[in-house]
């Protein structure tokens, strides 16, 4: 019943959700904790783990923008992700 990943607005979809609410992914994390700790069996500690880490929210990617080296989060433009930062994007239209 425990959750295995989040959803895509950042809130687990699970029937665990449902009954837990808000709180339910603080809870799961702290169940799973727990549980990892006090687990003797190898593969279920290990799925317990794999668990815990699906749980985390990833981090958001920081791309180096090729023309002033400065980091930003690039937007997706169909397949391709921007390489170069919206600041030197508008300089160059000001031109």
């Amino acid at each position: 019943m425990l959750p295995q990943s989040m959803g895509g607005d950042g809130k687990p979809s699970s029937v665990f959700s449902k009954v837990f609410g808000t709180d339910g992914l603080e809870l799961a994390k702290s169940l799973l904790t727990k549980a990892s700790k006090a687990e003797d069996d190898s593969e279920i500690k290990a799925e317990i783990e794999k668990r815990l880490k699906m749980l985390e929210p990833k981090p958001a990617v920081q791309v180096e923008c090729r023309v002033c080296g400065s980091s930003f989060e690039p937007k997706s433009r169909g397949r391709l992700k921007a390489k170069v930062c919206q600041e030197c994007i508008r300089k160059k239209d000001q031109r």
